[in-house]
């Protein structure tokens, strides 16, 4: 499904009024019905129910207004604040500005008090839609704070006020939502932490835009639906053998973490792919055999209980051979390990699946990502990414979205950047935003079973770039489904990542 930034959706809504002739009020009308109903139903039961609206002086004040008349009209006890200047307003919102008047509900200007907030049963939130670019203060940042403070339930209009629709930021302060009613197609920032944080529950409300206006805008940005997903899923034909379903090399885990090689190769296969070929040392070896029989072991020569460069050149055989390679997780951390990984990058013919300790290889020096022959997809979590990138962990979990897709175009990498929302960024500028997942998956080795996913699943397809992309968004969210699932027996607590595994093939099947 493709999401939009608030610009974008302009564009759209710009097409529908001046090629089309839809009205632009029109489309305001039916954004205040999709509202309404999603009120009336909060509100449903309970008894006398009063709702504080509070509007700023644009379109999205616009359509606050507008549900205010619907709320009024069934009877709901309504109170309009005006935090814009009244004087400024024009164009659609000032006809429903009349209206409200001339309804005889009452249109305060002044700050609300914290009292009156705490008495409503709802506040409508309809200060700032998705073209908000500047950061909030004054009068606007009070209400704001203080609505988070004291109001029993929160209902967003397209976006919670304070939210950047196309990166997800907070832009100083930003309302924290139950619950945002978006119109036309989902917004970027309503997915992106942390303002997909501020969202609550998402609702996608259609207002009668022409299906066809979103094919006009370039938006490169998609989230997956359970059907989407299916389809991305590998075609496994009838007359097949393990060959074609590929062959997996792992280089992962070490005498310290021996358990990474086999997370790695058990989800490999239960993503489907044909063959793992475990690269590993001794200890690795027989851990794997315990684990995951049915993994194919070439045990390599060690230093210090990790690899080394004499490793890389007793498994030369095996890269060449393979359909996709992993490297990194568990591997561990010295100079001859970073030699070794920057060695298997330089070498490389296959799709490359970077993880954990190789990306820790490689931020020693990340321009070794552009000596490449093969497509990559790197994993990093918000730590790796900083050792990548040089910016602080919090400017990445501020704006994971900027950082993802800008490294991805300056490294000629698929990035997966590892968030409650995973971003997986193509070097052309697109992106997947991933919707699930919790945090029963902030678990050692959840990692390790998202690598073998992936390579899983590129070793199944033709290993283009578009494909290990489109591999990496299923794996991203396959996962996420399969760590929900586990909670669901296991409770967010509970859930391991070899628990992931086993429900990996019950999320597949349902698809």
């Amino acid at each position: 499904m493709k999401v939009v930034t608030g610009k974008q959706m302009l564009e759209i809504e710009k097409m529908a009024i001046e090629e089309l002739n839809i009205p632009s009020i029109l489309l305001m009308e039916n954004a205040a019905l999709c509202i309404a109903r999603h009120c009336l139903k909060f509100l449903d039961g309970k008894k006398n129910p009063k709702v504080m609206i509070i509007c700023g002086g644009g379109n999205n004040g616009g359509d606050g207004m507008a549900a205010a008349r619907h709320l009024y009209t069934k009877g709901i006890d309504v109170e309009v604040v005006f935090a814009a200047d009244i004087s400024s307003v024009k164009g659609d919102p000032a006809v429903y500005l009349e209206i409200t008047g001339k309804l005889g509900l009452p249109v305060k200007t002044a700050l609300p008090e914290p009292d009156a907030v705490e008495s409503c049963d709802l506040v409508l939130d309809a200060m700032f839609g998705t073209g908000l670019d500047r950061n909030v203060d004054g009068k606007y940042a009070e209400i704001i704070k203080m609505i988070n403070k004291h109001a029993k339930h929160i209902i967003s209009v397209d976006i919670p006020s304070g939210v950047h629709s196309g990166t997800g930021r907070v832009m100083g302060h930003a309302v924290k939502a139950a619950q945002t009613v978006t119109f036309g197609y989902p917004k970027t920032g309503l997915y992106v932490y942390p303002g997909a944080g501020c969202a609550g529950n998402i609702r996608v409300e259609d207002i009668s835009l022409p299906v066809d206006l979103i094919d006009k805008v370039e938006t490169g940005a998609m989230i997956l639906t359970d059907k989407e997903a299916g389809l991305l899923l590998p075609v496994r034909k009838e007359r097949s053998n393990k060959g074609s379903f590929g062959r997996i090399a792992v280089f992962a885990g070490s005498s310290e973490m021996p358990g990474a090689a086999a997370l790695v190769s058990s989800a490999a296969y239960a993503a489907g792919g044909g063959l793992v070929c475990a690269c590993v040392l001794h200890d690795v070896a027989n851990v794997i055999h315990y684990w995951q029989r049915e993994a194919v072991t070439r045990i390599l020569p060690e230093k210090n209980g990790m690899y080394f460069k004499k490793s890389l050149e007793l498994a030369a055989d095996e890269i060449n051979r393979c359909s996709v390679i992993v490297l990194g997780p568990g591997i561990g951390r010295s100079c001859d390990v970073t030699e070794f990984v920057r060695e298997i990058i330089k070498v490389a013919e296959k799709p490359l699946v970077l993880d954990a300790d190789a990306l820790f290889a490689v931020a020693q020096d990340a321009g070794i990502l552009k000596e490449l022959k093969a497509p990559c997809v790197i994993t990093p979590h918000p730590g790796e990414m900083s050792r990548l990138t040089g910016l602080t962990v919090q400017e990445i979990l501020d704006n994971p979205l900027e950082a993802a897709v800008r490294f991805a175009g300056e490294y000629n990498v698929i990035t997966l950047l590892k968030d409650a929302h995973t971003i997986i960024a193509h070097p052309n500028g697109n992106f997947y935003i991933n919707t699930t997942g919790s945090n029963a998956l902030s678990k050692a080795g959840t990692g390790d079973v998202l690598t073998g996913m992936i390579a899983g699943f590129v070793a199944q397809g033709p290993s283009a770039d578009a494909d290990v992309f489109s591999a990496s968004a299923l794996s991203a969210y396959i996962h996420g489904k399969a760590g929900e699932a586990a909670a669901g027996v296991l409770s967010n607590y509970g859930v391991t990542a070899s628990d992931i595994i086993k429900f990996i093939p019950h999320i597949i099947n349902a698809m």
